[in-house]
C-alpha cells in the first residue's frame, strides 16, 4: 500500500484509520483494486474497476462510497463497516466477495445518464 499524501498534523489520525481500512479491505477482498482516502469526516473508498464501469454507464468521474467514521467510535468499528459496505458495494456490482477474478463489474440497470448516484446508499 502507497500513501500518495501525507497531509497534516490534524489529518494523521484520519490518514492512520484510511490505511487501517484500506489493509482490511484488501484482506477481506484481496485483489480488488480498492483506493482509500479521507474527506472531511469521511473515509472515501473506491474500487477503480467499478469507477471506470459506472462512468462508462452514465459518462461521470468519482464514483465512490463514503464511510462517516465520526459516527463510530473506534477503528475496529470503522473497519468492520468498511469490509461490510465494500462487499456489499461489490455484489451490487455482481463483483465476488473474496478474491477479485478480474471480471468487470455489472452497472445495475438503474444506473444512468440522469440517476443520481444517491440510489441504493451509495454515494
Amino acid at each position: 500500500m502507497e500513501v500518495l499524501e501525507h497531509g497534516n498534523e490534524d489529518e494523521q489520525s484520519a490518514k492512520e484509520l484510511a490505511i487501517a481500512v484500506g489493509e482490511a479491505l484488501n484482506k477481506a477482498y484481496p485483489d480488488h483494486p480498492w483506493v482509500v482516502g479521507f474527506q472531511g469526516g469521511h473515509i472515501v473508498v473506491k474500487h477503480l474497476a467499478i469507477e471506470d464501469a459506472v462512468h462508462d454507464a452514465i459518462g461521470k468521474r468519482g464514483f465512490s462510497a463514503a464511510l462517516p467514521y465520526a459516527r463510530l467510535a473506534t477503528h475496529a468499528q470503522v473497519t468492520a463497516s468498511a469490509i461490510d459496505m465494500g462487499g456489499r458495494l461489490l455484489e451490487q456490482f455482481r463483483l465476488p466477495r473474496g478474491k477479485w477474478d478480474g471480471r468487470d463489474p455489472i452497472v445495475p440497470g438503474y444506473y444512468n445518464r440522469g440517476t443520481p448516484f444517491k440510489r441504493k446508499g451509495l454515494q
